[in-house]
């Protein structure tokens, strides 16, 4: 009977050990690599939210720099994102699972939103099912790539 304590054993150990450490290196975001010239722009600021009779407005300003504080040359607009957390539901209000794409907005072509002074205005109107409505929004520039994610922002609907 062979015993761990040899040095074959040990080996084939340790080099299972590093398999496994490898593999869970590899582990996460998955996207398509972002060209080191690339500016990506940065999260959107002050995401408000207001809730009126059938209807939520956010707002936000636009941002000016890209993730590396560059000046941003080519933002083209905004993904906005809406998950709805029902009553009685176990899921985080936080967490990223769960939401999904509702508005592309185009910059130059402002139809399902305004554009004010530095600030972005777009309304949900599709809100319809009680509990917790949370939106985040995404910009993205004029070659695909999406920029940072802002924070949430959320309204219980009775």
């Amino acid at each position: 009977m062979k015993r761990w304590g040899t040095a074959g054993n040990r080996y084939w150990l340790w080099v299972g050990g590093l398999i496994v450490a490898v593999a869970m290196l590899g582990c996460g975001r998955k996207a398509p690599p972002i060209p080191k010239d690339a500016t990506v722009p940065r999260a959107v600021k002050n995401l408000k939210l207001e809730k009126r009779a059938g209807v939520i407005r956010l707002t936000w300003e636009e941002p000016k720099k890209d993730l590396k504080g560059r000046k941003l040359k080519n933002l083209t607009g905004y993904k906005v994102l809406k998950k709805v957390v029902k009553p009685g539901s176990n899921e985080c209000v936080d967490c990223p699972a769960g939401f999904r794409e509702v508005a592309v907005l185009d910059r130059d072509h402002p139809v399902n939103f305004k554009k004010v002074e530095g600030m972005i205005l777009w309304e949900d109107t599709d809100v319809k099912k009680h509990g917790r409505y949370v939106y985040r929004v995404v910009p993205f520039n004029a070659n695909g790539y999406d920029g940072a994610i802002s924070g949430y922002v959320s309204v219980k609907v009775p």
